[in-house]
């Protein structure tokens, strides 16, 4: 068998060369970037592509140098056809490879070559197409070993018992990380007696007062013991920003008859302003436009004597943080500021924790959750407050005005994450008649969610 190393710029370039030197039955071996240069070791030289092609000598070689010329008219009418391999010819051409590979020199400088066993050569025009068909194989074998690997909802609490890690598994299916899962079933472990731990039934009850206990809520922004607030809503473009403070506003103002005045920094989207200020029109309240900090701060003097003061903010991306740190810079201005991270339970945990660290320059305070009634899943509200410690102030589970919104509350949580209970539930906390007939009368839909 005869090798011989071929340097071209292009592939195109090379099998033409090898064609030219070694006849159209060449086999390609090997092809690598490698550069070339006149300095030593060739580390600033040109990257170029370098192949090993063979041919065999042997005393065949004659009649398949005859046929060449009608194979490679034959190769012009029917280019499609001639490039397919059959698997036969493909298979042992592999197997010379490796062959090859197994006994190369290394790059080291080894000089002890030895040359294949002399198999069925394909066509070099025939290479490509196997490369493509050995990536194909080599895809489906990755394929069919991911699949025989247990599902990682499957795997999570497999050292617990039975009801154990049916209860493990079904936190993990939920959204929670599997070591967040396995940590709470680990506590419940600790705390259940051996013969509760075999009982499907106590665990649910024991997972769901565990659960409610790990979660913080920081109850509603006026009560009685705290009748002035200002509280700023942050978060991305599209959680639904500007909704919640319409549906909070429209509860403190016409079910608790609570003074409300309402501040927005999303000037850059008219429709927007125009939007809020129908609301703030509807339920009687004033709304402030502003366009920088200082602004804010004298809207916030001017309605000193309102109890409940609500900036709207626009959404920043992640490459705004000089105008989120603007944002964290009105606690310093205005004293006592309630900061709510608004945030969609449809969002991905990796994107929540990426805005969460996004938005610490705003220092929030709060976790303010939106659009409960568009998932089945609500392990992102738990998993992202466990992690963070930040109580849960709000979440919101309709477009309905002021009814669809409620107080976080942990246990009502647990029941969500045990499959106990639906979203679309609401209690009659954030919920009146008053509240039904101002929705009617604004027409029962929400304002453009930023």
């Amino acid at each position: 068998m005869k090798m011989k190393v071929f340097h071209a710029d292009t592939m195109h370039d090379a099998i033409r060369a090898i064609k030219e030197e070694l006849g159209p039955d060449a086999l390609i071996l090997s092809t690598k970037r490698v550069k070339r240069g006149s300095l030593p070791f060739s580390l600033f030289g040109r990257a170029v592509l370098e192949v090993t092609a063979a041919i065999d000598s042997g005393a065949d070689q004659e009649v398949l140098d005859h046929q060449a010329a009608p194979q490679a008219a034959q190769d012009e009418v029917h280019p499609v056809e001639n490039r397919r391999e059959p698997a036969p010819a493909f298979q042992d051409t592999l197997s010379a490879l490796l062959h090859y590979k197994k006994q190369a020199p290394s790059e080291s400088g080894g000089t002890n070559v030895r040359t294949p066993p002399p198999t069925p050569k394909p066509e070099l025009r025939q290479a490509p197409q196997g490369l493509r068909q050995l990536k194909n194989e080599l895809l489906d074998l990755q394929q069919r070993l991911t699949s025989s690997l247990p599902d990682e909802s499957q795997a999570a609490g497999s050292s617990f018992s039975a009801p154990l890690a049916r209860a493990c598994r079904l936190l993990v299916a939920q959204g929670l990380r599997p070591s967040t899962a396995e940590s709470l079933c680990l506590m419940l472990r600790r705390d259940l007696s051996p013969e509760s731990c075999g009982s499907d039934r106590e665990i649910q009850d024991a997972l769901r007062r565990l659960c409610a206990e790990q979660i913080r809520v920081s109850g509603p922004l006026l009560d009685a013991a705290n009748d002035y607030k200002v509280a700023m809503f942050v978060g991305p473009s599209g959680a639904g920003k500007t909704t919640a403070i319409v549906k909070l506003a429209a509860h403190y103002r016409l079910q608790e008859n609570r003074a409300v005045a309402l501040i927005t920094l999303d000037t850059c989207r008219m429709a927007a302003v125009e939007h809020l200020r129908m609301y703030a029109n509807v339920l009687g309240v004033p709304l402030e436009t502003a366009q920088t900090m200082a602004d804010v701060v004298d809207g916030i003097r001017r309605h000193r004597q309102a109890s409940l003061i609500m900036i709207d903010t626009p959404g920043f991306g992640p490459h705004e943080a000089a105008q989120l740190m603007n944002l964290g810079g009105l606690r310093d201005s205005c004293g006592s500021l309630d900061t709510h991270l608004v945030l969609s339970a449809t969002t991905r945990m990796q994107d929540l924790r990426r805005t969460v660290a996004q938005h610490a320059a705003c220092a929030p305070s709060h976790l303010l959750f939106t659009k409960l009634d568009e998932t089945e899943e609500y392990g992102n509200l738990f998993e992202l407050a466990y992690q963070t410690t930040l109580p849960l102030s709000y979440w919101s589970n309709g477009q309905r005005v002021p009814e669809d919104f409620e107080q976080a509350d942990s246990v009502r949580l647990a029941d969500l994450l045990l499959d106990r209970g639906s979203a679309r539930y609401t209690p009659s906390g954030l919920s009146s008649s008053i509240g039904r007939d101002s929705a009617l009368s604004m027409g029962g839909t929400t304002p453009q969610q930023a």
